[in-house]
């Protein structure tokens, strides 16, 4: 009987663990549709950008960026018929979204990173780069 009742205990501590991380995978999938869904719906803009204490933002302005679900993101350039596709991936885990604009000139080469979240909602997304030898600043916001 002593027996059953450990082979119970362990099957237990089995399926509680299983389902830990059933939980867990849940949870990265909500996250990441949530960012998903919060980036593409809708264009984006380039309301601060900094790079190495230099305020470049102007450098941005006419540029709207359309993030796609394939991962995909568009930047247009509005007065003109200048269109560049680059790609984006969203990490929840490490609140970081990546970017990269191959081939791309200024100002969209300075958007190839990976960039920590430090503040966002579905309207704004603030970024430094994840890695911390690279001294810039990213907000972009939701055009209206």
């Amino acid at each position: 009987m002593k027996k059953n009742s450990v082979c119970y205990g362990l099957l237990f501590l089995l399926v509680f663990s299983l389902s830990g991380l059933q939980c867990k995978k849940v949870k990265e999938d909500i996250g990441k549709r949530f960012i998903i869904n919060a980036m593409t719906s809708g264009l984006w803009i380039v309301q601060v950008f900094t790079d190495d204490n230099a305020d470049i933002t102007a450098n941005f302005d006419g540029y709207e960026f359309q993030f796609k679900e394939d991962g995909k993101v568009f930047a247009i350039k509005t007065a003109t018929t200048e269109q560049v596709m680059g790609t984006w991936e969203g990490n929840v885990n490490d609140l970081t979204i990546f970017s990269n604009f191959p081939g791309a000139g200024e100002p969209l080469q300075r958007l190839n990173d990976t960039w920590k979240i430090t503040n966002n909602t579905t309207k704004l997304v603030e970024a430094k780069p994840f890695n911390t030898s690279r001294t810039a600043y990213l907000k972009l916001v939701k055009k209206a």
